[in-house]
């Protein structure tokens, strides 16, 4: 089970461009660079109130998107599958699971 900070940052990669700036700029500090809500509250220049407010709604909304949309769980199933297929160790299956990870733009190692 992953705890509370690897699963936002999955679901931060997953869905942060259907956020407003200021909550990707928030949960950004927050999660990804381990802010304080004091330290986030000066460095926008907001109250130590409006971050805490905005991080729980942001969560709230992160979360209800992936229960709608899926897409870290999906990601992970597909990761799941290429792993099985590689074990085959086909040339043939090979040859189609790099051409289908060179399409994800490299995104298969995040």
């Amino acid at each position: 089970m992953l705890d509370k900070t690897e699963k936002m940052n999955q679901l931060l990669d997953r869905y942060e461009e259907l956020l407003t700036e200021k909550q990707r700029d928030v949960m950004s500090l927050y999660y990804r660079d381990d802010l304080s809500l004091r330290e986030i509250a000066q460095e926008l220049s907001i109250s130590h109130n409006a971050v805490f407010d905005l991080i729980k709604r942001t969560e709230k909304l992160l979360t209800t998107m992936e229960e709608k949309l899926g897409q870290n769980e999906y990601y992970y199933l597909v990761q799941a599958m290429i792993r099985d297929l590689k074990s085959l160790n086909l040339p043939q299956v090979n040859d189609i699971i790099e051409a289908f990870e060179n399409n994800l733009g490299g995104k298969e190692n995040e």
